[in-house]
């Protein structure tokens, strides 16, 4: 039973996660358009067409591809993770770099929370990191004068401090999304495993209920048999007795009362021997 209640619950927790999955693709395809078309509208904005239109259709191909490509593998929602990211690198660098558009990378870490695996925050943590320490070091080490700059890189002044202060809070961001896409997994699977868990109980209920039922009318029929075949007996020896007494008589009252008796005696006897046949027809295997 404890095997075939694991299983059970692992073909519940299959089925949920399969659902979850396919709500999440769906919502995610929503996710991907909104932020190319955001792309597209900064670029009519700022002019940036070569970035909007170009970084983006090679994100969104990215992404369905790896779907496309890769049906039975969740390695598209790492790809997923990725893509997220750049768009943020994207729109900073569609904007001069105006480095508040890093927002829109934790709106998407906190969107990812919907495929309940903590491992999606990895990608975003690298390409963010990795992204704000090239920024720091393309402005303070190779474009040292902004004058000969024709698309700044980032319009804030990213010394260490500043830098350290961005990854900190940006790892912070992540570590609680990826605990609570954590949480609900673990969450989840707890309460299919309580109802896979009340659904075997409820299981065992409905099958001791149905085998005390034919305990109790295997025991029934037992007893109707055994019965029948106490009376059938007695009932017998009666009617023998009525006729064996007819045959020592000429009283015409007294024969009359013995057909009387016969009569109802037959009666017993047919009705013993119908609830005799009946009780051996429920038996099992009749």
């Amino acid at each position: 039973m404890k095997a075939k209640a694991s299983l059970n619950e692992q073909d519940y927790l299959h089925n949920f996660m399969s659902t979850m999955t396919q709500k999440s693709d769906t919502i995610i395809n929503y996710v991907l358009a909104i932020y190319f078309l955001l792309g597209i509208a900064l670029a009519f904005k700022y002019d940036t067409w070569e970035i909007g239109a170009g970084v983006g259709t090679l994100n969104l191909l990215a992404y369905y591809s790896a779907k496309f490509l890769l049906k039975n593998s969740k390695f598209y929602q790492y790809v997923l993770s990725f893509v997220l990211a750049i768009f943020m690198a994207q729109y900073i660098y569609q904007m001069h770099g105006l480095f508040e558009m890093h927002f829109t990378v934790f709106i998407a870490s906190t969107i990812l929370i919907i495929y309940q695996n903590w491992k999606l925050q990895i990608p975003l943590t690298l390409l963010v990191v990795g992204h704000h320490v090239v920024l720091a070091y393309m402005q303070n080490f190779v474009y040292t004068d902004p004058k000969g700059i024709q698309l700044y890189f980032s319009q804030v002044n990213f010394d260490l401090e500043t830098l350290i202060i961005h990854i900190v809070l940006a790892a912070v961001v992540f570590f609680m999304n990826g605990y609570w896409a954590y949480y609900f997994k673990t969450h989840s699977q707890n309460h299919i495993s309580k109802i896979s868990d009340e659904y075997e109980l409820e299981n065992m209920k409905l099958a001791s209920a149905k085998y005390s039922s034919l305990t109790a009318t295997k025991e029934y029929n037992d007893f109707v048999h055994r019965t029948t075949l106490d009376l059938k007996l007695p009932v017998s020896s009666v009617l023998k007795l009525i006729d064996v007494s007819k045959g020592h008589t000429d009283n015409d009252q007294l024969l009359s009362y013995l057909d009387m008796m016969r009569d109802s005696a037959k009666k017993i006897d047919d009705m013993v021997n119908d609830i005799h046949v009946k009780s051996i027809n429920s038996r099992p295997g009749h």
